[in-house]
C-alpha cells in the first residue's frame, strides 16, 4: 500500500502488523500532519453487528484526551477492492519505540514509564473504558520521553471475535503472558485487569524476565492463575524493597485484593521514584526501656484498623497529622522497615562492648489485609540464621497462604497456598521451606517459588530438617515419627509409640544432626505424666525424657525453649550430655498455645533470635442472626470446633466442641427453646462433625476409637443407648446428609479416587447390604454433598476449577452437571422444597439461586445475595430450615490486633553463659 492514497491519506511507510491489523504512517493531505492508520482484518468486521460494536468501542476510545493515551482522530471505511470494504482507524502518529524493543532502561526510567502508563490508564478507567490488552507492544515511548498507550477500544472487539486463536501457535503468543487471572478463566473483566497486566509489564522491565514462566502457553496460564511470583528484588539486586509490595499488589490473583485504581498505582510509583532519587536517612527513635526486661524496644509496626473498626470520635480525627502518619499505609510500612532494620543492626553490631548488649524487641504486623493464621499453633518459624520469618496468613476471603518476610525488609510475599496443617519448617541453608498441605509434606523453593511434593503426610504434626538432608516428621496426629530424604520418596517409620493413646510430634534437630527433641502427647486425657519432651535419635532410639510438660520444644545456643502454662521459657541444656540445668527463665507471658495439639506459637533461630505470638483470649458464643445480620438470640457459649447443624424441625442444634479440662472433642446438643446444652459423647476418642437423621431421633458423627481411622457412628439424639458403628473403613470419612426417605447417607471419604489424599463423595445405603457406593471421585476434592428433597439430585462443592464452586448433578440415573456459584461457594443447602439452593462463601456471605427443574434437566438462575456480615471474627455454620435465621458465633471480647513479637539479644542467649 506504500505510495497509495486512501481518501485524504497518503501512505508513507509500514510501521507494523499483528493480529489486530496493519499499521502505516501516512500524510493527512487536508490537515497537513502525520497520522497512523490501522487497517483492520476483514474477519473483525465480518458482520454488521461486529462493525457496529467496533464503531461503538472506537467512538468511546476517541473521547479520551490524555497526554498518555494515543488519540483516535477518526474512523473511516474505504473500498479496498470491488465489492469489499475495510474499516480503518486514524490515530495520532507517535514517533518512538514500543516497550517491546526498548532495552537497557534504568530503574528511574522504568518508574517514569510505569507512572505515565498508570496515569493514562486512570484517565481511561475514569471514563469507563478498559483496555484489556496491556502489553509492551501497546505501550509506546516517544522520543521526547512521553509514554502513550496504544489501541484503546480495540481489545474488546478482538476478544469477541478472535478469542479462540489466543492459544494457537503463532498467534499473539506474547499476549498470553500478560493476561489477568480473570481473563484466563473467562470471568468478567474490569479496570483491575489492566492494572494486573501493567504489573506484569513493570515486573518484566525491572527483572528482565516474566513473573510467569512456562515451556508452553498452558503452563504460563496455569502460573498466572495459581503461582505467586517471587519478589522482583530477588531477581535484581539493589531495588527499593517497596517495589516488591507495589508489584505484589498489582499481581494479586483476586482482583479485590489488587490496587483498586490506576491512579493510586501512579501515585505510589511516583513516590518511589522520588524517594529513590533522594539519599535516604535512617532515624533512630529512642524509647524508654521496659522495666521488666531493662531492654531497648523498637516498634516495627502498628495496627492499621479500617474505618469500620473506628468509633465516631476516631473517625473525626482522620484529618490529623498523627492519623496520617500512623494510618497511611505507605508511610507506616516505611517507618516499620526503618525501625526493624535498626533493631537488626543493633543485634548484629551493638553499640559498645558485649557486656552492654541490650535486648531489642520489635513488633511485626502482617501484610495489609492479612492476619496471622495461628489458631492451631506453631505456624510461624524463623530461618536458621535468622534472616527470614515465614508464617501462615489468611486474607479477607479466608484463604491461607505461606508467607515469607526478610527480617530487614518491610514487605512480605506469599510463597504458596497452605492447608489447615501447614506447620512450616526450614532447610538448614535457608533455601527451602517445608510444610504440610493437602495430606502431603511439601517443600517450596525461595528462589524459584515452586512447590514440590516430598511424600505423603495425611495430617502432619511438625517436622525438622538436618544438614545431611534428612527430614524427621510426624505424618499423623497419632502414632510415631517418620524420616524421609528432602529429595522425596517413601517415608520410613522409625520411631514408634508403644501405646495407641500416645502420639509423637514436633521433632527439632539438635546441632549434631543425629539427635532431636520431640514431644509425646497422651491423646486420651488432659494434662498427663505422659506429656513430655524427649531427646531421640535417627537410630530409632526413643531416648530419654528431659521435661514433663505438654509443649513443643526448640533448641538454640545452649538453651531449650518450651511452653508451660502459656509462658515461653528457656532452660540451659547441654546437647552433649543431654541434660538440663537451672530453672526455666521466662521470655514471654500469655503465649498463644493450642492445647489440643500441645503447640505454642514460637520459633528460635540458631543465632538466638526469637519470634512468637501472644494469645489474645477471646471467648465466643453461638447466636442466631436474622438475614440483615442482627443478633436475634444468644445460644450456648461452647466454642464450636468445626460443625453446628440444626435438627430437621429447627428446634435443636448438634455441634462439636473441645473440652479444655478433658482435652477432647465431643458432640453436644442444644435445645433452643429450653436453653439447655447436653453432652452426647463421652469416650476418649475424637467425636465430631454431627449430622441429624431425617426424623431427628439420631445423630451420626465421626469418631476414631483407638486412634484409628475416622469412621461414622450413630447414637440416639436424646443420649440414650450406646453408639454403634455404621460402616468400617480404613479411610477417614464423615457424614454430610441423609436422603429425605432415610434410605441413603451421603458422606465424604478420603482416597476412594486415584488421588489417595483427596476427599470424594460416596453414598452408604442404610437398608440391605451396606456397601459404600462411589458417587463423585476424582483427583480433585469433592465435599459437602447434599440430597435434594425429591432425591433426584446431589448438590456439592468441588475445587476442580481452581477454587471451590457449588455444582448439582443427578443422583441415580441421568447425566449432566450444572455450576451454581459464580465466585466460589461451599456448604450447599436445599430450600423451598428443592426450588432453591443456598450456599456459603469464605467472606461470610450466603447466596441463593433458584433451581428450575424440567425432567432430567435443570436450569439454575443467577445467584443473589441473601446474607452478608463483614466481621471476619464471626463464624457461620448453617441456615435454619425456615430460611429466616443463620446460625453463627461471635466473640465475647474484641480480638486484639494480630502481630508477632521479635526478640534479639535475649540476655540468656547473648551472654552465652
Amino acid at each position: 500500500m506504500i505510495g497509495e492514497t486512501v481518501l485524504q491519506y497518503t501512505i508513507l511507510e509500514k510501521l507494523g502488523e499483528g493480529g489486530m491489523g496493519e499499521v502505516y504512517k501516512a500524510q493527512d493531505t487536508k490537515l497537513d500532519r502525520f497520522v497512523a492508520l490501522k487497517f483492520l482484518p476483514s474477519s473483525m468486521t465480518a458482520t454488521e453487528a461486529d462493525k457496529a460494536r467496533f464503531i461503538q468501542e472506537a467512538k468511546a476510545a476517541s473521547a479520551l484526551n490524555h497526554t498518555n493515551v494515543c488519540t483516535i482522530y477518526d474512523i473511516q471505511e474505504y473500498e479496498s477492492s470491488p465489492g469489499e470494504k475495510k474499516l480503518f482507524i486514524v490515530m495520532e502518529f507517535v514517533d518512538g519505540e514500543t516497550l517491546a524493543v526498548k532495552k537497557n532502561l534504568s530503574v528511574k526510567q522504568i518508574l517514569e514509564i510505569g507512572t505515565q502508563a498508570a496515569e493514562g490508564l486512570a484517565a481511561a478507567h475514569e471514563k469507563g473504558i478498559v483496555h484489556r490488552d496491556i502489553k509492551p507492544e501497546n505501550i509506546m515511548v516517544r522520543k521526547d520521553g512521553r509514554v502513550q498507550i496504544m489501541d484503546f477500544g480495540l481489545a474488546k472487539l478482538y476478544a469477541g471475535t478472535e478469542a479462540s486463536r489466543l492459544t494457537q501457535a503463532g498467534t499473539r503468543m506474547g499476549t498470553v503472558g500478560y493476561m489477568s487471572p480473570e481473563q484466563v478463566q473467562g470471568q468478567d473483566v474490569d479496570h483491575r485487569s489492566d492494572i494486573f497486566s501493567l504489573g506484569v509489564v513493570l515486573y518484566e522491565l525491572l527483572a528482565g524476565e516474566s513473573p510467569f514462566k512456562g515451556v508452553h502457553e498452558t503452563a504460563i496460564l496455569y502460573e498466572i492463575v495459581n503461582v505467586d511470583p517471587e519478589p522482583v528484588s530477588v531477581r535484581k539486586q539493589g531495588l527499593d524493597p517497596e517495589l516488591d509490595g507495589i508489584l505484589f499488589e498489582c499481581l494479586e490473583k483476586d482482583k479485590d485484593e489488587r490496587y483498586q485504581s490506576a491512579r493510586e498505582l501512579a501515585k505510589d510509583l511516583k513516590r518511589v521514584k522520588r524517594d529513590t532519587a533522594r539519599q535516604r536517612q535512617s532515624r533512630i527513635t529512642t524509647v524508654r526501656p521496659s522495666a521488666f526486661h531493662d531492654s531497648r524496644q523498637f516498634t516495627a509496626g502498628m495496627a492499621v484498623p479500617t474505618s469500620a473498626d473506628l468509633g465516631d470520635q476516631q473517625q473525626a480525627a482522620h484529618g490529623s497529622i498523627a492519623y496520617r502518619l500512623l494510618y497511611n499505609t505507605k508511610i507506616f510500612w516505611g517507618l516499620s522497615a526503618i525501625f526493624l532494620v535498626v533493631a537488626v543492626i543493633l543485634f548484629v553490631h551493638p553499640f559498645g562492648s558485649k557486656e552492654t548488649v541490650q535486648e531489642v524487641k520489635a513488633t511485626i504486623l502482617p501484610p495489609l489485609g492479612v492476619t496471622f493464621d495461628n489458631p492451631i499453633g506453631s505456624n510461624i518459624t524463623i530461618s536458621p540464621r535468622g534472616h527470614y520469618i515465614s508464617f501462615i496468613g489468611s486474607d479477607s476471603t479466608g484463604t491461607s497462604k505461606l508467607w515469607l518476610r526478610p527480617i530487614n525488609s518491610m514487605t512480605a510475599r506469599p510463597l504458596a497456598n497452605a492447608g489447615n496443617d501447614a506447620y512450616p519448617f526450614w532447610s538448614p541453608d535457608e533455601k527451602f521451606i517445608a510444610y504440610f498441605s493437602d495430606h502431603k509434606l511439601m517443600k517450596v523453593s525461595l528462589n524459584e517459588g515452586t512447590s514440590l511434593i516430598i511424600c505423603d503426610a495425611p495430617s502432619g504434626r511438625g517436622g525438622t530438617w538436618n544438614d545431611d538432608g534428612t527430614i524427621v516428621f510426624a505424618p499423623n496426629p497419632t502414632g510415631g515419627l517418620a524420616k524421609v530424604p528432602f529429595t522425596g520418596g517413601t517415608a520410613e517409620a522409625f520411631l514408634e509409640t508403644d501405646s495407641a493413646a500416645l502420639s509423637f510430634r514436633w521433632p527439632y534437630f539438635l546441632p549434631d544432626g543425629e539427635h532431636f527433641l520431640y514431644s509425646t502427647q497422651n491423646s486420651q486425657s488432659g494434662s498427663s505424666p505422659l506429656d513430655k519432651i524427649f531427646v531421640g535419635s535417627l537410630s530409632g532410639d526413643r531416648g530419654k525424657a528431659i521435661l514433663t510438660v505438654p509443649s513443643n520444644a526448640k533448641y538454640s545456643n545452649g538453651y531449650v525453649f518450651y511452653v508451660r502454662q502459656s509462658i515461653l521459657l528457656a532452660q540451659k541444656f547441654d546437647p552433649g550430655s543431654m541434660t538440663l540445668s537451672g530453672d526455666g527463665m521466662p521470655i514471654a507471658e500469655n503465649l498463644q498455645y493450642y492445647d489440643i495439639r500441645i503447640s505454642g506459637s514460637f520459633s528460635v533461630s540458631r543465632t538466638g533470635t526469637i519470634v512468637y505470638q501472644e494469645e489474645h483470649p477471646e471467648d465466643s458464643k453461638a447466636v442466631l442472626f436474622d438475614l440483615k445480620g442482627n443478633v436475634v438470640k444468644t445460644l450456648f457459649k461452647n466454642r464450636v470446633y468445626r460443625t453446628a447443624r440444626f435438627s430437621p424441625d429447627g428446634k435443636k442444634i448438634a455441634f462439636d466442641a473441645y473440652d479444655q479440662s478433658d482435652k477432647n472433642i465431643d458432640v453436644w446438643t442444644y435445645d433452643i427453646q429450653r436453653n439447655v446444652t447436653t453432652r452426647l459423647t463421652f469416650d476418649a476418642a475424637v467425636d465430631f462433625i454431627p449430622a441429624w437423621t431425617p426424623d431427628g431421633k439420631q445423630i451420626v458423627y465421626s469418631s476414631n476409637p483407638g486412634n484409628g481411622s475416622f469412621n461414622m457412628y450413630i447414637k440416639n439424639s436424646d443420649g440414650s443407648g450406646q453408639a454403634s458403628r455404621l460402616y468400617e473403613s480404613p479411610n477417614n470419612m464423615y457424614a454430610t446428609d441423609f436422603s429425605l426417605d432415610g434410605r441413603y447417607l451421603m458422606c465424604a471419604v478420603v482416597g476412594i479416587s486415584s488421588n489417595s489424599s483427596s476427599w470424594d463423595i460416596a453414598v452408604l445405603p442404610l437398608k440391605g447390604d451396606r456397601k459404600l457406593e462411589n458417587i463423585l471421585a476424582s483427583d480433585f476434592t469433592e465435599r459437602w454433598g447434599a440430597f435434594s428433597p425429591n432425591g433426584k439430585w446431589i448438590a456439592y462443592s468441588s475445587n476442580e476449577s481452581g477454587k471451590f464452586q457449588v455444582y448439582i448433578t443427578p443422583f441415580h440415573g441421568g447425566s449432566g452437571k450444572w455450576q451454581i456459584s459464580i465466585d466460589g461457594g461451599a456448604f450447599p443447602v436445599w430450600m423451598d422444597h428443592g426450588k432453591k439452593i443456598y450456599f456459603f462463601t469464605r467472606d461470610n456471605k450466603i447466596f441463593a439461586a433458584d433451581i428450575n427443574e424440567s425432567g432430567t434437566s435443570l436450569s439454575p438462575d443467577k445467584p443473589y445475595l441473601v446474607f452478608s456480615i463483614s466481621n471476619p471474627n464471626i463464624g457461620l455454620y448453617e441456615i435454619d430450615p425456615s430460611g429466616k435465621y443463620v446460625l453463627g458465633s461471635i466473640p465475647d471480647n474484641k480480638k486484639a490486633p494480630s502481630q508477632l513479637s521479635l526478640v534479639t539479644n535475649w540476655n540468656g542467649v547473648s551472654n552465652n553463659d
